[in-house]
């Protein structure tokens, strides 16, 4: 048999001539078959990324109209200003046109691979993307009230679209890809940024101390994690001088004596920084001192008025005629004074040793015995008490003769007493002499 590139022999007969395909047009065919095949397999690849980038539950209008119900949120779409989606699975931001109200959107921990379908969001002001899967920033331009914006633990690669934000201030993107200064020159554009985290990169380029010296609003700034610290000498001192506004630096704040020092440092170095250092530690020293000096004055004078207070009270009293200092000893005397006068009172009723005879000791010590067997009696009964006559002698002296009750009543009582005793006594004998006999 003839191949394709041979050409099949006239007929005797004289018909027409047929030409068969060329080794050329045969090239060329199989060319647009391999074309061909090649784009149906893209095609192929293509759903099929698709499908497998859809993975986990879907932002339908049904499931967000759920989840506002289950966080007890606004089931009218426009009404909500806050919307919880973190954890949920997410592979694309998608159905939230009618959340037109929006102000806080978070989409933390999804499997969200990019940034869009946020046109709607015009109210925006703070956008929660951390731990996802995205590798750019895009699609902001709608969000123009954004105000701050976290992208850490993505696998972005570089900075850019981010200037049409206007009042942006704070951004996060900690532990990304980014490594060089081309990577983060879109910064300069992003005049309001005031707040930037870039910890955990991977910047190695000293040169992106220039991009932030050139953001005129940068006043916190974090470069933990990066090999550029290990890079340039003096860091932080370094930072303070270039970054004017800079008041906090990683994980420490910059104090305004910090910055002297380390202008000081830039100028005449460690030396100048010293002086400087010690300039500022007089003036925390003087500080301290005035203060302490200004609370002993106060209490210098606090004290001054409150003893001239008292010496006008008492000027005052002295001229009314009230003495203070016995006032309250008329008023109410002391106990001890009290027990003194009665003291001395007792001790006026008792004679003095050296003026009583050996008699009268004798009368005293029978007259304590005649007591004591006085009141032996008056347990008894109350009837033979009434009727003793050493108290019927008492009373009658203490009636009639109060003015004369210093001397006679003792001895009319020691008497009184003596010949009672005498009496009993002689009883008392005469009973033993009967007994005997």
């Amino acid at each position: 048999m003839p191949t394709l590139i041979e050409e099949i022999p006239e007929p005797e007969s004289g018909g027409e001539k047929v030409s068969m395909p060329t080794q050329e047009n045969n090239i060329k065919i199989e060319n647009v078959s391999k074309i061909t095949e090649n784009v149906e397999e893209k095609k192929q690849e293509k759903t099929v990324k698709n499908d497998t980038s859809r993975f986990g539950p879907k932002m339908t209008k049904e499931y967000l109209r759920k989840h506002c119900k289950e966080q007890k949120l606004y089931l009218t779409p426009y009404l909500n200003d806050v919307l919880y989606l973190h954890f949920k699975g997410f592979s694309t931001i998608e159905n939230l046109d009618e959340y037109t109200g929006l102000k806080c959107l978070w989409l933390e921990s999804n499997g969200i691979g990019r940034i869009e379908n946020l046109n709607n969001q015009k109210e925006l002001k703070c956008l929660y993307l951390q731990q996802n899967l995205i590798r750019k920033i895009e699609n902001l331009e709608s969000l123009e009230l954004l105000d701050t914006i976290n992208l850490s633990n993505n696998y972005i690669t570089k900075i850019e679209n981010l200037s049409c934000c206007k009042k942006l201030t704070s951004l996060c993107v900690s532990h990304n890809k980014i490594e060089s200064y081309k990577d983060l020159e879109h910064l300069i554009e992003c005049e309001s940024i005031s707040c930037l985290d870039l910890s955990h990169n991977s910047i190695e380029d000293a040169q992106a101390i220039e991009v932030f010296e050139k953001m005129k609003n940068l006043h916190v700034l974090n470069l933990m994690g990066n090999p550029v610290i290990k890079m340039i000498k003096d860091y932080r001192k370094t930072l303070t001088v270039r970054i004017k506004g800079l008041t906090y630096l990683d994980d420490r704040p910059v104090f305004p004596r910090d910055r002297a020092c380390a202008e000081a440092w830039a100028v005449g170095g460690k030396d100048a920084e010293r002086e400087e250092r010690k300039k500022w530690d007089n003036a925390e020293h003087k500080r301290i001192m005035d203060s302490v000096n200004d609370l002993l004055a106060r209490r210098d004078k606090f004290i001054a008025e409150r003893n001239q207070l008292r010496q006008n009270q008492e000027e005052t009293n002295q001229d009314d005629g009230v003495d203070l200092e016995n006032l309250e000893n008329i008023i109410a005397p002391k106990k001890d004074e009290i027990s003194i006068e009665n003291s001395k009172e007792d001790s006026e009723e008792i004679p003095e040793l050296e003026q009583v005879d050996e008699q009268e000791l004798i009368e005293v010590k029978i007259n304590n015995q005649q007591e004591e067997k006085l009141s032996i009696f008056s347990q008894k009964s109350d009837s033979e008490t009434n009727l003793i006559p050493s108290e019927l002698l008492i009373s009658e002296i203490s009636a009639n003769e109060e003015k004369v009750s210093n001397e006679l009543p003792k001895k009319v009582l020691i008497e009184e007493i003596g010949s009672n005793e005498d009496h009993k006594v002689k009883s008392e004998s005469n009973l033993t002499d009967a007994q005997a006999d």
